[in-house]
């Protein structure tokens, strides 16, 4: 089964949207930020396979995103993030090439724009 992802720009219209609902805002800006770090091959907690919720987010929030109903493919991406989260598997996702190999992030759900 392949992992759900949003495109930079869908991530980056969801945060900006002001019919946006808040949950699913705060949740996007944590993916960007966590995603920006991950390519500038920063070290924190999400790239280094510490944490799977994005930056400056809780489970509930993340619950509350899948609940606002944004989209499908919304959804998924934070329902994967909840699943990841409760299951407590903290197996860092293959690395494609795309970030530096000393760093081991769990989940990335953010690809670069077609």
């Amino acid at each position: 089964m392949s992992i759900p992802t949003l495109t930079l720009n869908e991530v980056s219209k969801g945060t900006q949207g002001v019919d946006t609902p808040p949950n699913t805002k705060k949740v996007l800006i944590g993916m960007l930020n966590d995603f920006m770090d991950l390519q500038y091959a920063k070290e924190t907690p999400y790239t280094t396979g510490e944490r799977v919720l994005p930056m400056d987010t809780t489970i509930e929030e993340v619950d509350g995103a899948v609940d606002e109903k944004m989209g499908r493919k919304y959804v998924d991406v934070f329902k994967k993030i909840s699943d990841t989260f409760k299951s407590g598997d903290l197996t860092p996702q293959k690395n494609n090439g795309t970030w530096d190999p000393k760093l081991t992030p769990v989940l990335v759900l953010i690809t670069p724009n077609p």
